[in-house]
């Protein structure tokens, strides 16, 4: 038997001791064995609620409320019951029992959504929107996630697939069927084509940073000399004291980090060791680091001492950062302070200017917020993939290969895009629902 013919039980909320417990079955014998737990018919109920008692042979095991959402009109397209019962652990396990011994089997992680995949409820971008909104820890994430549950990816993607098919088509038209009175696709009426299509992807996947980038958060590596405040302003930004602080010069060894929330983007921050010239091995080690930190941040807070100014070793280490991610911040402008400068106290906790001033730099990518954009590194990828197969066409356009050789490449970038909404291999299948939560 197909294992997704199955009917399916899980529960859908948690097993501890609380006011109600949520039991959902899916599939074609969820009705049948709601019937005989609690020995009344449900056939004539759809999309209303039923009171009733759960029997074991004669015996009532608790009181419940039953749910009865029949197909089509289901979270699965198939026939989904949920049996709602007190909140206690031993009933509900009972009820699970139960259920089980019925004919039910316990549902894999994410096999009520991957049946709505299989059953052409949603597609797999949205599956995977589904899956973020479950684990969204931000309001940008949660709604990026509402974003792609709409189906927005799928209206992103689809007038691209639809544009790429139909030069293919023309191109086996013309292969298969000369016959036919349709003007010939040359290699010089293709190369405009591919090209305009190679410009529409790389257009998507440069959106694609800014989805992923409010989906995320950003890396961000706070550096500088020691003492000059660093561990201060992580302790000002997260306003706890989670990094040491004292006078002490290279206190801070090894790479602190934290997480905050702000108005336009979410913040994966980074305390490093204070860059200068040290002879102790296990400081050595930790400046090490913080140079890899700063490669791999994708936002530097770059502080300086306001009242000492910027010195030589300094200059040198911001000409080694990318201007593009850097944000030069003097600290201590109780001490002294300038004009047309990004200062503040981190030790006073006065950091609203450094707070407006990163959001103001990525208000610039709120637009995923209003209209569709790749925001995973599934899709991401194919999309990816989807431009090189494309350059790879346009590189054999340029050589004057034949044109059923570069349709093969086209092929190749349809069925990327294609896989962006549906997946036929299952082992990918499986890898993606494996990453959501029982009884989802």
């Amino acid at each position: 038997m197909n294992p997704l013919h199955d009917t399916i039980v899980s529960l859908s909320t948690a097993l501890a001791i609380q006011a109600v417990s949520i039991i959902r079955l899916s599939g074609d014998r969820a009705l049948e064995i709601t019937e005989q737990l609690l020995k009344k018919p449900l056939s004539n109920q759809d999309h209303r609620l039923t009171y009733g008692f759960v029997h074991e042979d004669e015996q009532i095991v608790d009181e419940v409320i039953v749910l009865v959402m029949k197909a089509p009109r289901s979270y699965t397209r198939e026939d989904v019951v949920e049996i709602q019962c007190h909140g206690g652990i031993y009933v509900t396990q009972k009820i699970l029992s139960l259920v089980l011994g019925l004919g039910a089997r316990l549902a894999n992680n994410g096999e009520f959504t991957q049946r709505a995949v299989m059953n052409g409820r949603i597609d797999v971008s949205q599956a995977e929107a589904v899956n973020d909104l479950v684990n969204a820890d931000s309001e940008q994430s949660a709604q990026l996630a509402i974003q792609g549950l709409k189906g927005s990816i799928k209206q992103l993607i689809e007038p691209l697939k639809e544009e790429l098919l139909a030069i293919i088509a023309h191109i086996e038209v013309n292969i298969d069927y000369p016959e036919y009175d349709l003007e010939e696709m040359t290699r010089k009426t293709l190369y405009p084509l591919c090209k305009n299509f190679e410009q529409k992807l790389m257009t998507l996947l440069e959106e694609a940073k800014s989805g992923i980038t409010m989906r995320n958060g950003v890396k961000t590596a706070i550096v500088g000399k020691p003492n000059v405040g660093k561990s201060s302003l992580l302790n000002a930004l997260l306003n706890e004291d989670k990094a040491i602080v004292t006078e002490i010069a290279g206190t801070t060894r090894d790479v602190v980090e934290g997480f905050i929330r702000l108005k336009n983007v979410s913040l994966h921050l980074l305390d490093t060791a204070g860059i200068r010239e040290s002879e102790d091995r296990i400081e050595r080690l930790g400046i090490d680091k913080t140079y890899q930190m700063i490669e791999q941040a994708e936002l530097v807070l770059f502080l300086v001492d306001a009242g000492l100014g910027m010195d030589t070793e300094e200059e040198e280490l911001l000409k080694k950062i990318d201007p593009d991610k850097l944000m030069l911040i003097y600290n201590k402008k109780d001490l002294e302070s300038k004009p047309d400068r990004l200062e503040i106290s981190a030790m006073h906790r006065d950091i609203q200017s450094l707070v407006d001033a990163i959001n103001e730099r990525y208000e610039v990518h709120q637009f995923v917020f209003k209209r569709p954009v790749l925001s995973t590194q599934r899709t991401v990828g194919l999309a990816m993939q989807a431009l090189n197969a494309m350059r790879q066409a346009l590189l054999s356009i340029e050589v004057e290969n034949e044109i059923d050789l570069i349709n093969i490449d086209l092929r190749e970038a349809y069925q990327a895009l294609h896989a962006i909404g549906s997946l036929d291999d299952v082992s990918i299948q499986d890898e993606i629902f494996s990453r959501f939560c029982l009884g989802k």
